[in-house]
């Protein structure tokens, strides 16, 4: 457990000295947001969160609108060509019998 502190706010979080430190670090420098837990009166870490858009993700803009889905990969290209038939069809109607087609016995 260690503490991490900003414009006069303390919180506690479960991480070893040297990466709270980093944490810390990046806190006070608007890069990372903390969540503090609101179920403990101590101020405690719950989550950490980016603060800005990763770069990688704005390089990576499919269509000029900056949209890539969420894995940072470009959406995969349409493939209803590649689509094997579908299992059930629905069944012909019955054709139609004239009684001249029927033999007798």
């Amino acid at each position: 457990m260690s503490v991490v502190s900003r414009n006069g706010t303390t919180a506690y979080v479960g991480l070893p000295e040297r990466e709270a430190t980093k944490l810390q670090d990046l806190w006070q420098r608007d890069e990372v947001g903390v969540e503090l837990s609101v179920e403990v009166k101590a101020p405690v870490v719950v989550g950490v969160y980016p603060m800005r858009i990763a770069r990688f993700v704005i390089d990576q803009s499919v269509n000029g609108n900056g949209y890539v889905n969420g894995n940072g990969q470009p959406p995969a290209p349409d493939r209803q060509q590649d689509q094997p038939p579908p299992a059930y069809r629905d069944p012909a109607p019955p054709a139609a019998v004239s009684m001249d087609d029927v033999s007798p016995e």
